[in-house]
């Protein structure tokens, strides 16, 4: 009797256990089909823009990177700073860089040559570009230039390309040039050699912290807008990837939305970007560069603006007119369709 009761109760242990495999496996099996079933999550698209400098002219990029748009429009942006505009837009054409940025007329020079670049979105709208002199100088308006010495940045630079045609359509006599590596326009200034500087920021800042004045600001010659650096890329990757394309023009609109409505905002990620610099430099020329309407509010390229960078390329005679047009220069669709 024993020996039969004993039995059952193996056999129903037997059984117990029989029926919990079972369950473990329909479990698993559940489990399984769940992650397979489970829709992946897509890794972000990796993309690299070249800047032909470190420019807190090109602070949309950076609040567009600092800020976390990149990665919530699903791409993975890594930035490389050329050393120069013709630098970046080679990266872009030899497929080491996704997108340039720089002036407009850089990328359009190279299709001169066979390239076929396109620019996409607007990041600087207005000219950057003012003429200041010493705290003591008599120097008021651009015609008290006349006859005296003006320190410029060494060619390619659209700065003194400015001051040149400045100087030819006010009919300022015997004005020279001391030409510098750009960002030392200061020095000749300050050891007595040039009466006056033209530059951008935060060199502009630089100066008025020290006393100096702005004799000249180029910014309210352009109330049309100036097409002054913009981002352009292959038009091979406009037709292959249209959607990574949208999602990084669709970024830098959201970065140049919060600039204008931030400020503040933009001038801490200026701060964190230039931190050998002056905070109180740094700060003033983010004011004046939004005050200005120097940075886009949005990356939309204007027929107008791009007309008047390159009316200043064919006046010079880089560019042969005629033979570079807004229509075969520019693609704004995607800056159109990010506003909406």
């Amino acid at each position: 009797m024993e020996n039969k009761t004993l039995k059952q109760s193996l056999m129903s242990l037997q059984n117990r256990l029989a029926r919990h495999r079972v369950m473990q496996v329909a479990v698993a099996g559940a489990l399984l089909a769940a992650v397979v079933t489970q829709p992946a999550v897509a890794a972000p698209d990796k993309v690299v823009v070249y800047q032909a400098f470190q420019s807190i002219q090109y602070l949309p990029l950076y609040v567009a990177i600092d800020k976390g748009f990149f990665a919530q429009n699903g791409l993975d942006v890594q930035k490389v700073t050329a050393g120069s505009g013709a630098q970046g837009v080679a990266a872009v054409i030899g497929g080491h860089a996704d997108f340039s940025l720089q002036d407009p007329m850089t990328a359009a020079l190279a299709n001169l040559k066979g390239a076929t670049l396109i620019n996409v979105a607007n990041v600087v709208a207005g000219v950057p570009v003012w003429v200041i002199a010493p705290p003591d100088s008599t120097l008021k308006t651009q015609a008290d230039l006349a006859g005296k010495t003006v320190s410029a940045a060494l060619p390619p630079s659209t700065s003194t390309y400015l001051l040149e045609r400045l100087i030819k359509q006010e009919k300022l006599a015997d004005v020279n040039l001391n030409t510098v590596q750009i960002g030392t326009e200061l020095a000749p200034v300050s050891a007595g050699r040039a009466a006056a500087a033209v530059l951008y920021e935060p060199q502009v800042d630089q100066g008025i912290a020290s006393g100096y004045k702005i004799v000249y600001a180029f910014p309210k010659a352009y109330p049309g807008g100036y097409a002054f650096s913009t981002l352009d890329t292959l038009a091979s990757t406009i037709k292959e990837k249209p959607a990574m394309v949208s999602a990084f023009v669709k970024s830098i609109a959201e970065a140049e939305a919060l600039i204008q409505q931030s400020p503040e905002t933009a001038k801490a990620v200026a701060v964190a970007e230039f931190p050998t610099l002056d905070k109180k430099v740094v700060e003033t020329a983010v004011d004046r560069l939004i005050s200005q309407k120097i940075y886009a509010a949005t990356p939309d390229i204007s027929e107008q603006a791009f007309r008047n960078a390159l009316d200043l390329q064919e006046y010079i005679g880089n560019i042969k007119p005629g033979s570079i047009t807004y229509g075969n220069a520019v693609d704004d669709t995607f800056a159109k369709a990010s506003a909406k």
